[in-house]
């Protein structure tokens, strides 16, 4: 449980989209999660990736971490995907963050979940058709599998959550254990000794249409566990 110190009362939200918030379409994109993270007693602080400042967040930790999804594509080499390819080497404030915070609780979402697993040194991979054709997943309550009980799923026995990804994770980082899977492949992953958590799927977007309300339990798991 949070504490009731300034200090344990705020989550700290990164932004990984290329844009800023200021481009309009991020109350689209977030909008669910600073009321999300209220019901929890908590107060989410938003920071895009490229104004993180690693010294003086890590002076005054958060309570949690989330990292967002994006339309990036984390890619070895970027210039395959001009348009959206980019290195694990733009995101050096965020990780020079995490290092310095490695028992802060961490949500990676989409994207996020990507990130955590590259950067601990899994492989990612595009989402396959059955005849291996390159997809972009779009499904609004996509059926996911829980292979291994977790907190974060408390209540969900059968989750179903938003999908909008065309990359996946490939091969899972070391120090992370599956604890999620569909057809598609890794779900939601647990690192084994930190308290970092990723997913593929979108728990924020469960006010969009058709989605379940899955994902607002899902957050709420996550935000209560801090």
């Amino acid at each position: 449980m949070h504490t009731n110190t300034a200090r344990m009362s705020t989550v700290l939200f990164v932004d990984l989209w290329p844009e800023t918030r200021d481009d309009g379409y991020w109350q689209e994109r977030f909008t669910a999660i600073p009321p999300t993270a209220s019901e929890a007693g908590l107060t989410a602080m938003v920071q895009h990736f490229r104004q993180l400042e690693a010294e003086r967040l890590s002076a005054n930790p958060p309570a949690g971490i989330i990292l967002s999804g994006s339309r990036y594509n984390l890619l070895s080499d970027p210039s395959t995907d001009p348009e959206n390819g980019v290195h694990l080497n733009e995101f050096a404030p965020l990780t020079a963050l995490l290092a310095r915070l490695p028992r802060v609780p961490v949500l990676g979402i989409c994207f996020g979940h990507q990130y955590l697993n590259l950067a601990a040194g899994g492989t990612l991979g595009r989402v396959l058709s059955p005849e291996r054709i390159p997809i972009e997943r779009n499904d609004p309550a996509w059926a996911i599998d829980v292979v291994e009980p977790d907190a974060l799923f408390d209540g969900l026995s059968q989750p179903r959550c938003v999908e909008s990804h065309s990359w996946r994770v490939d091969r899972p980082a070391p120090d992370y254990r599956v604890v999620a899977r569909s057809p598609d492949g890794v779900e939601a992953m647990r690192h084994t000794a930190l308290p970092r958590v990723g997913v593929q799927f979108h728990p924020e977007y469960f006010r969009r249409p058709g989605a379940t309300h899955h994902g607002r339990r899902l957050l709420l798991n996550w935000f209560n566990s801090l």
